[in-house]
């Protein structure tokens, strides 16, 4: 029997080379940079999505190169990308391997980062019913209250309004998540969220780490020279754990003196006492988790962009609020059944996650198997990732793609709907089967927000101490999720009734 097994191994593995050979003379691995012998190419860390559509232009919509015998494969335009990602969802819907995160950081929990796999399927599973579309509405007076708290900490103090921006986004995730409610800037769970949260963007960028290409070198001691990534590891391990376990806690300690605010890990924990099926609880535990690193760093840095774009386009801004005013009148807020009327503010968001997307590269893909794209040879194992800038500057796409204009999303017969390709579909937030789960309540809190900044102030630019305005660059901190590098605004204050209906609406769903 063993011999037989022998025989018709061999068997198979000449076949499987002739076939590799056949098809090898038929295609070719796609084109791309040169690189050194053994070593290849050296992949691009700081802003890559320029180097690759730079590289784009010379070399295609598929670009390929290795690093140390690992390839890589980056994609450049929505058609390859949506063949790829969408209709061969079954290949590329894997991630790579990430030693950092997953192995040395902890972050092996993480729906975000978790290989395709029934413990993938199981966890998405959970966070989709927690945060499809559908179940948005019951978040609803959350947002209301964020969004109203958000306006009086702006009127306290704007010049912190980054902060006051983590602290509206963290506190949406924290309260829907955990039942807990975030009280100031300085919350210790928006500090632990920054300090976990920061490091993981960095190190899950391709090219950032040399132990992503020699596995081998996880095994090194911390002393050893060269090692400091060990000593980085272990230090953000402990920010990680953290993360993961101290609000998990507090909503058990809350629950078992019968108090605390009804929340997502509430539900899951009644369910996994009422079925004894701990696995439940475990599940709750993880997708908490990532909902609460990084569910909110996309929306924050989608409106620090808006803000950004207000800055520049004040004809944007007048246009949006005339909508606005005409819309609503001055006797009462927006609320979300508005937002049908208010086609031109909704172009807005679509236009800010184009403009200056929050996620230019996204998390890496990895190749599950050999695949054959345009007489392209992808192999299996591949890190494959979605250049979303990439689109993002497609002037068949998007003509003048470097101005900021709402308008390309509506329209030309109704001024309604989308004009142009939407970018929620397009990459903003991930692409097939790994577009991100939260997007729905990312998108309903930003729109939320916006409608209430725009009707309460004026964003305007600041100006020197001789009065001349300052002019803000467009450039951003380079990461996964990237955020705008510090600029400077004003708010000024447009009226006192419709801040005395911010101060009704934040009391009214204060408890919600």
């Amino acid at each position: 029997m063993d011999a037989l097994f022998l025989f018709l191994a061999c068997v198979f593995f000449l076949l499987y080379n002739r076939w590799r050979r056949r098809i090898s003379s038929h295609v070719s691995l796609p084109p791309g940079p040169k690189g050194w012998p053994i070593f290849g190419c050296r992949v691009p860390h700081d802003h890559a999505w320029l180097t690759y559509t730079e590289w784009a232009k010379d070399y295609g919509d598929i670009i390929y190169l290795q690093t140390l015998g690992q390839p890589l494969v980056i994609l450049n335009s929505l058609k390859v990308i949506n063949d790829l990602f969408e209709k061969r969802s079954t290949i590329y819907s894997d991630r790579p391997r990430m030693i950092m995160a997953n192995e040395l950081m902890g972050w092996d929990w993480d729906l975000v980062h978790m290989p395709y796999s029934d413990r993938w399927r199981q966890h998405r599973r959970v966070f989709h019913q927690q945060f499809q579309s559908r179940a948005i509405p019951e978040y609803h007076p959350v947002l209301r209250h964020a969004a109203a708290n958000f306006v009086l900490n702006l009127f306290a103090s704007p010049k912190d309004f980054r902060d006051h921006i983590r602290q509206l986004a963290g506190g949406i995730v924290l309260r829907v998540v955990y039942g807990y409610d975030v009280k100031s800037k300085n919350d210790d769970y928006i500090k632990l969220m920054k300090k976990a949260v920061e490091p993981l963007l960095q190190v899950v960028h391709a090219g950032t780490y040399l132990v992503e290409y020699l596995p081998a070198l996880k095994y090194i001691p911390s002393w050893f020279p060269g090692a400091k990534f060990k000593k980085d590891a272990l230090q953000w391990s402990v920010f990680t754990q953290q993360l993961r376990e101290q609000p998990f806690g507090s909503v058990e300690k809350s629950m078992a003196s019968g108090a605390g605010l009804p929340c997502f890990i509430s539900k899951q924990l009644e369910k996994a006492e009422a079925t004894g099926d701990p696995t439940i609880a475990e599940v709750a535990k993880n997708c908490a988790g990532i909902a609460y690193a990084a569910g909110s760093d996309t929306t924050v840095s989608l409106i620090e962009s808006w803000f950004l774009a207000m800055v520049l386009y004040p004809e944007a801004q007048a246009r949006a609020r005339k909508e606005l005013e005409t819309v609503i009148g001055p006797n009462r807020l927006p609320d979300f059944p508005d937002r049908s009327a208010l086609p031109y503010i909704d172009a807005m968001l679509l236009e800010t996650l184009r403009w200056n997307p929050p996620t230019p590269l996204g998390v890496p893909h990895r190749a599950l198997h050999d695949d054959i794209y345009e007489n392209h040879y992808i192999p299996k194992g591949a890190t494959v990732i979605g250049n979303n800038w990439a689109i993002t500057r497609d002037e068949e796409l998007y003509p003048e793609p470097e101005r900021f204009m709402p308008e390309r999303f509506l329209s030309r017969e109704s001024k309604e709907g989308h004009g142009s390709s939407d970018p929620v579909a397009g990459g903003a937030f991930g692409f097939g089967r790994r577009i991100c789960p939260g997007r729905h309540l990312a998108m309903d809190s930003a729109w939320l927000t916006v409608v209430y900044l725009l009707l309460c102030y004026e964003i305007a630019r600041a100006v020197d101490d001789t009065g001349k305005e300052i002019i803000p660059r467009v450039d951003n901190i380079s990461g996964i999720v990237v955020h705008p590098k510090p600029y400077e605004l004003r708010l000024i204050p447009r009226s006192k009734e419709s801040m005395n209906f911010i101060h009704i609406v934040n009391e009214d769903n204060m408890r919600a």
